[in-house]
């Protein structure tokens, strides 16, 4: 997640590909469903923070890292309001790749679990949603001496590090200004 390796591998993975398809009632035909492209993926998982030394922490890189690390970068991923990559490769026990997930996504909800039958150990639990790149398209509108008018996208501008104002003043003969 981002910069964050977990250091345990969840025990399951839920991988949701929500639906956007639409019932509705016909007169003298009964329900029926209008089919449309599928919603966003939510992944959904349950990690170990650990805060003792295991044999079995997978981590190349945070192994020696506390329970307190983890949590922090779990704030800050969600405090960010910014979509990371969410990297998840699997493999057998030889090291032959199966597959691979890697994907953009945004840290939708996250709760933290203390229990006293776990020792000094906490676990995060966390769901993620896909992100998909969106923003404003330039098109380059021509008309041909035939009068035939033809729209083209010049340039797609991703929305992802940019802040949204919260207000624009537009006067005439200006460009627009945000506030």
């Amino acid at each position: 997640m981002d910069t964050m390796q977990i250091p345990i591998p969840p025990a399951s993975m839920r991988t949701k590909i929500n639906n956007k398809n639409r019932t509705v009632d016909l007169l003298g035909k009964g329900e029926v469903n209008i089919l449309k492209q599928a919603g966003l993926t939510e992944v959904s998982f349950k990690f170990m923070l650990p805060n003792s030394d295991y044999p079995f922490n997978q981590s190349m890189l945070m192994s020696f890292q506390k329970a307190s690390y983890y949590v922090d970068q779990l704030e800050a991923l969600k405090a960010s309001g910014q979509p990371f990559q969410f990297i998840v490769v699997r493999m057998k026990e030889d090291g032959t790749m199966l597959s691979m997930t890697n994907m953009k996504a945004s840290l939708e909800d996250y709760s933290i679990d203390e229990d006293a039958e776990e020792g000094y150990d906490m676990y995060a639990d966390v769901t993620l949603k896909k992100y998909v790149d969106w923003g404003a398209k330039r098109i380059e509108v021509k008309t041909d001496s035939e009068g035939n008018t033809k729209g083209t996208v010049t340039q797609d501008r991703s929305t992802a590090g940019h802040d949204i104002p919260s207000q624009v003043t537009v006067s005439r003969g200006r460009r627009c200004s945000r506030s």
